[in-house]
């Protein structure tokens, strides 16, 4: 749908509110690794600690009474070493960062938000599969009632007559052949996800280069006659803008997941922070270039707008392109939708139990049945709604809170617990500097080189930590998020057009 709001909001504004968005996620990709290598460090308290039945809510005792013990005698306590890491052995979902630094309602807030948005987002891959095929394939060639539809037909919620019968057989075909998926292994489908996102790279390359080539030689929508709106401003489009461009952003809640394999994971920062940039520049190039090619002619969905130049009369090569550019994100959502469905599984479960069993031996084949159950629902949904710019907004909605106050919250307040924690840091070493004052110089000089890295390795700041992670941005950033969440509430609840 990016292209469609570029066009409509204005080409400029669109550009420039996708990078400021990016950027800011950015930051708080890095402050989400920086959270979960503080949650290491609690974890760490917790395993070495020897009050018995520890949790995460009470780890502060242990540091506060460390910070008494201290204080009494310095030389004699035992000081908490916080571990901030990223480790292969303990990895922490996102809902499970949420409970710890806010307790049991942060993590029955979380899990219900990702179910949420897991279930818009598998309801729009079905919309994006039913419109693409009602589409292309002559359906009423066959079977009567009915129709190839036109991209008019889903500008609103849901077409009608011939049209909306194919489109629910659509999806019933699309049913057919994900929910076998969804019971299936993650591992198996591993070779054909990694095909299928090479070819949805190669699918939006050829795209990009059709849109260059048709604003090159003058192939535009009514011959140029529409305005490119490249500078233009409407306030209207633009808050559906803000929604739908935070909605291609979502990342966050997969980080902690894909963190714990990697290998370097001091460069993490560097790997999504790099993810993110190519992300926008894929946007980018796809919006603005389809923008300026199709114009007032733009669908809501943007790889329908192929659908003109892949009728015949067009020269093959045009075509075969169109085609490919049409098809592929319908053929790519039938593998993203099962790694979806487990997903939402997964995190229903946490909500109700408030444990990850997706990796429990003992109930795999539940976990199976459970999924292929589950995807039913989105599947419905998908039968009453196709316009799926209605479906990013509202996913726009929740994926905001989940990659822009989530990880800001969880920031403060990791830092704020880690303080309490490992506060006595500072007072243990002042102490015992000042105790190393009657030794002698030669022995006292590796001393105070030993404090100095001590203080840089246990403070609140992991080598995730950099200058985007200090108060202030943290206050700047939840300044941003405030004010991009009211034009997304004024967008999903105020504007319809």
């Amino acid at each position: 749908s990016m292209p469609y709001v570029f066009y409509h909001g204005g080409i400029f504004w669109g550009l420039l509110t996708l990078i400021i968005v990016t950027f800011t996620l950015i930051i708080t990709s890095n402050w989400t690794l920086e959270v979960c290598s503080r949650a290491q460090a609690l974890d760490t308290v917790i395993r070495e600690s020897d009050i018995p039945d520890l949790t995460f809510r009470d780890v502060s005792i242990v540091g506060r009474r460390n910070a008494t013990s201290s204080s009494v005698n310095p030389s004699r306590s035992k000081l908490i070493t916080p571990k901030y890491e990223i480790t292969n052995t303990r990895k922490f979902e996102f809902t499970e960062l949420m409970e710890v630094f806010f307790g049991k309602a942060g993590r029955i807030i979380t899990a219900s938000l990702i179910i949420i948005y897991l279930w818009v987002t598998l309801t729009a891959y079905s919309t994006i599969f039913g419109s693409t095929w009602s589409l292309v394939i002559p359906y009423n060639n066959s079977i009567p009632n009915m129709a190839i539809c036109n991209l008019s037909d889903f500008i609103q919620i849901l077409p009608s007559g011939p049209c909306l019968n194919s489109y629910r057989f659509s999806i019933m075909i699309y049913a057919c052949v994900v929910i076998p998926m969804c019971a299936m292994n993650v591992n198996t489908m591993k070779p054909f996800q990694i095909t299928l996102s090479f070819t949805m790279q190669f699918s939006i390359f050829l795209a990009v280069a059709h849109c260059i080539y048709g604003v090159a030689v003058g192939e535009v929508a009514h011959d140029g006659s529409h305005p490119s709106r490249m500078f233009a401003f409407d306030f209207k489009s633009f808050l559906n803008m803000v929604p739908i461009v935070i909605y291609s952003q979502v990342l966050h809640e997969g980080i902690p997941m894909l963190a714990q394999p990697a290998r370097n994971k001091k460069q993490l920062h560097r790997v999504f922070g790099g993810a993110l940039m190519f992300a926008c520049v894929v946007y980018a190039s796809f919006s603005v270039m389809a923008a300026l090619r199709f114009r007032q002619d733009i669908a809501p969905t943007g790889s329908l707008n192929w659908n003109t130049t892949r009728q015949p009369g067009n020269p093959i090569l045009v075509r075969i392109i169109s085609y490919i550019v049409m098809m592929t994100p319908s053929i790519v959502v039938c593998s993203a939708y099962p790694l979806c469905s487990i997903t939402l599984v997964a995190n229903l479960i946490i909500l109700i139990t408030g444990k990850d069993l997706s990796n429990d031996p003992k109930h795999k084949s539940k976990f199976k049945v459970a999924s292929a159950l589950i995807s039913l629902i989105p599947l419905t949904c998908g039968l009453f709604i196709s316009n799926l710019k209605t479906l990013s907004k509202y996913a726009g909605l929740i994926g905001f809170l989940l990659i822009l106050y989530m990880p800001t919250v969880l920031q403060f307040q990791s830092r704020r617990k880690c303080r309490r924690v490992f506060g006595q840091v500072d007072q243990w070493i002042e102490e015992s500097i000042a105790a190393s004052l009657t030794m002698r110089l030669e022995d006292r000089l590796p001393l105070l080189d030993k404090y100095a890295r001590l203080r840089d390795v246990m403070t609140m700041c992991p080598y995730y930590s950099s200058w985007w992670s200090r108060t202030w941005v943290i206050g700047l950033v939840f300044f941003i998020s405030s004010v991009l969440f009211i034009f997304v509430l004024m967008s999903v609840f105020f504007v319809h057009g």
